[in-house]
């Protein structure tokens, strides 16, 4: 071996092995990971007749999204999973994961033994949202399958309590048979819990329904940038391929500004573009159906990411993290930057444990400090049918944000004209 080939070698290996975020697949920590899913029933007797009627099929369950809740005291945080009902099989639709790795019904497991039939319970939750009045939000979609057995409803549960305190039904003009709710942003008002909204993404209508909490009233906004792209229609992970339209699904607010709107960055999941609206074109009734509305009050970034992307969060420094299909990995962004592939900066790059992203969060502990909690899933073998329960299939990553970032370039982000025209 020659000196300078040498030299290489062990430049090369400084650089992977002591820089932080070129090797970025030891930046998360696998907290959770299973080959499939299992459930605590509530005794031998009832898990026996979920199985009769096929309410609970073994390897059918599939998580998408992720949550945490830190509690005071000797309390350990609480982690929430979604198993939407988008086949039959699944017992619960929200829960919480035990110590074993086991899911339990949440509230409790009565809430989801209805399977559709009772109204008054939880059919089918794709995501959740916790904010800052300690409070779990979740919209049920009333679906299994493609089947409606009950009116969507917005749910709140208190977390000191577990008790159900807000229960919103939307309105028939809310949503159409296509319709299928997945994702939840809320944007409550600083210093008065009862001054909130909420901000549904309709994937499948496609549309956002906006959630007056404190009037108790909704409505539902069209857009042409809440569609999927027909050219981006098809995606690729881990070498199968599937085709799916779906639209608005990606959604998060930014920190709150001195005497400015939030902005609420979106995307469609069969898209690489990015958009941006101030909350307060939202939170105004009279933009639905109004021609005389400018239409750039919505608009598209031009930069646009490599591959399609799924759910996306930001943090309270207004840096955003997000998932790519193609290849398998975790990405940020500080959105004082153009929005483009140059400022774009990994976070972690697996193709084995970040295939397909399908929750995204950043939570804050009780130390004050930030998280980024991700869920991924082999979500293409369900598409493609190919969902096997001889390898680990579904995995929940962690890691405190200052880790995370350690000499990021999303940290110093250079100096440069915004095109986030909304935000100035």
């Amino acid at each position: 071996m020659s000196y300078e080939f040498q030299r290489f070698f062990f430049f090369t290996f400084c650089l992977a092995y002591c820089w932080p975020g070129l090797c970025a697949e030891s930046n998360l920590r696998v907290v959770n990971q299973w080959a499939e899913l299992e459930f605590v029933f509530p005794n031998e007797e009832t898990k026996q007749i979920a199985l009769t009627k096929r309410h609970y099929v073994p390897g059918k369950s599939v998580p998408i999204d992720v949550d945490i809740q830190y509690r005071h005291g000797t309390l350990s945080p609480r982690v929430f999973i979604t198993t939407p009902r988008i086949q039959e099989g699944r017992p619960v639709t929200l829960g919480t994961v035990d110590e074993m790795g086991k899911i339990s019904g949440y509230p409790n497991y009565s809430w989801h033994e209805n399977q559709g039939q009772n109204c008054e319970g939880i059919t089918s939750v794709f995501r959740t949202m916790i904010d800052e009045c300690n409070r779990l939000w979740m919209l049920d979609t009333g679906k299994i399958g493609s089947k409606q057995y009950c009116p969507p409803q917005l749910l709140a549960f208190n977390l000191n309590d577990d008790s159900l305190i807000y229960r919103y039904r939307l309105n028939q003009t809310d949503y159409t048979a296509q319709s299928s709710f997945y994702t939840v942003v809320t944007d409550v008002k600083p210093g008065d819990c009862g001054d909130a909204y909420v901000y549904i993404a309709d994937v499948t209508g496609p549309a956002l329904v906006v959630v007056d909490v404190a009037k108790n009233r909704s409505w539902r906004l069209t857009h042409r940038l809440f569609y999927p792209f027909p050219s981006r229609g098809n995606f690729t992970v881990d070498g199968e391929s599937f085709d799916l339209m779906d639209g608005i699904l990606g959604m998060a607010l930014t920190p709150r500004g001195r005497n400015r709107d939030r902005l609420l960055y979106f995307h469609a999941l069969s898209s690489t573009t990015e958009n941006i609206v101030r909350t307060s074109v939202l939170k105004n009734d009279s933009y639905v159906g109004n021609p005389s509305v400018d239409p750039k009050l919505i608009s598209v970034f031009p930069g646009e990411r490599s591959s399609q992307s799924g759910p996306e969060a930001m943090d309270l420094n207004g840096i955003m993290y997000f998932g790519l299909m193609d290849p398998p990995s975790i990405w940020c962004w500080n959105s004082a930057t153009e929005y483009n592939q140059r400022n774009f900066h990994l976070v972690a790059e697996n193709r084995e444990t970040l295939q397909f992203t399908t929750g995204v969060k950043v939570i804050n502990n009780l130390q004050g400090e930030q998280e980024l909690w991700v869920l991924t899933s082999s979500y293409q073998r369900v598409f493609t049918g190919t969902l096997s329960s001889n390898r680990t299939n579904f995995r929940i990553h962690t890691e405190k944000i200052p880790v995370i970032l350690a000499n990021s370039p999303c940290l110093s982000p250079p100096k440069e004209s915004s095109s986030n025209s909304c935000a100035n």
